[in-house]
């Protein structure tokens, strides 16, 4: 299903050669970096030199789906001037995979990201990769996504069955109608399909994909809750 999403960008991107993507959602606990994980590794298997970047730098949960631990290092660092470029960029283990963990959780996120060194490390990146996946702060709680508009060209807004506010679609109305992000999609995630559903995939939990690269922290607490990763149903 994640191939299919690829597949499903490539037509609102365009001719665009490099995708520069922002997944944002409502509020928190949507699955907006679990999206971000899985669809980035399937731009890595299609040989694009992909890059993760954190920049949810309110709760940010990248690092820890990828390693386990907290971005020592990271984003905050780079734009306050306490760390250089070749520092933030970290391998996943997956060939053409890469991150830039958040870093320590700053007390004045919008204002770094108004920085002039945002705009320098968006250069950068730009030149080093092929396609560049932005785990945001929810749209609909701060500001901050909408300050990363200039530096993306597709905006994925994950919302989640049984989750997801009513309210945040009159939020993500309002961003499409004023076109203060470009080219919006919304995601709809954790739809749970009949077994008697589809393709006989397996469908599950999340997407309802037979394998995923992450969980969710609260899906683990669930009476019989399996792991994603190699299941099939």
């Amino acid at each position: 299903m994640f191939r299919l999403l690829r597949t499903n960008l490539k037509f609102i991107t365009g001719t665009e050669q490099k995708p520069r993507i922002l997944i944002t959602s409502g509020v928190s606990g949507e699955g907006k970096t679990f999206v971000t994980v899985n669809l980035g590794m399937t731009y890595a298997l299609s040989g694009k030199r992909t890059l993760l970047v954190g920049l949810d730098l309110r709760k940010p949960k990248l690092s820890r789906y990828l390693t386990g631990q907290p971005s020592a290092v990271g984003i905050t660092n780079f734009l306050v001037g306490s760390a250089e470029y070749d520092r933030l960029i970290q391998p996943t283990g997956t060939e053409n995979l890469y991150f830039i963990g958040s870093g320590p959780i700053p007390p004045n996120p919008a204002e770094l990201l108004m920085g002039e060194k945002i705009q320098e490390l968006f250069r950068r990146l730009q030149e080093d990769f092929d396609c560049i996946l932005i785990d945001s702060s929810p749209v609909g709680l701060v500001a901050d996504s909408l300050l990363l508009a200039p530096f993306v060209n597709t905006t994925v807004f994950v919302t989640r069955f049984s989750r997801t506010p009513k309210g945040s679609l009159k939020v993500i109305d309002e961003i499409y109608r004023d076109k203060k992000l470009p080219h919006p999609v919304v995601l709809l995630n954790g739809v749970k399909a009949s077994r008697g559903y589809g393709y006989g995939y397996g469908y599950g939990y999340g997407y309802g994909y037979g394998y995923g690269y992450g969980y969710y922290e609260e899906d683990k607490k669930k009476k019989g809750w399996r792991r994603l990763v190699g299941w099939r149903q």
